[in-house]
């Protein structure tokens, strides 16, 4: 592993930094708070996996795992909904269970997109027939 140098500040790479910054990737899918929570800046991680293909390998894991944990968040929300407080008077009277209808559409549409997703059909006018197009660049005007 190499040090890389910005400014005046030096960046060791080690086994332990790249092991924080990988799994708190994993756990957030957010590089900037990865960096943050490994103590490590963006431009040094971003030198790292420039320089080091297993590193890349290893953050595209990351975000790739990140993405499931945020998946499984928009399912619970979506699904179970989260406890919002109800004030009256300023006084906390009770709690209410509010789902999120936005979440539900996105995952029936990723889920089955042929039901839910969004219906394009693009054609030529004339039924089924592919679209032409035709191009011309602005040297071509008359």
């Amino acid at each position: 592993m190499a040090n890389q140098i910005h400014g005046d500040k030096r960046t060791i790479r080690t086994p332990e930094k790249r092991g924080t910054f990988l799994d708190a990737l994993s756990q957030t899918c957010n590089i900037s708070r990865a960096c943050e929570i490994s103590g490590l800046g963006r431009a040094s991680v971003y030198d790292w996996r420039k320089d080091d293909p297993e590193f890349a390998h290893d953050w595209q894991k990351a975000v790739e795992m990140g993405g499931d944990v945020l998946e499984d968040e928009a399912v619970r929300r979506a699904k179970e909904g989260v406890e919002e407080p109800v004030y009256q008077g300023g006084k906390l009277v009770g709690h209410v269970q509010k789902y999120s209808d936005t979440l539900l559409i996105f995952l029936l549409k990723g889920a089955k997109p042929q039901k839910y997703g969004d219906k394009v059909r693009h054609t030529n006018g004339d039924g089924d027939g592919p679209i032409q197009f035709v191009t011309r660049s602005i040297l071509d005007r008359p």
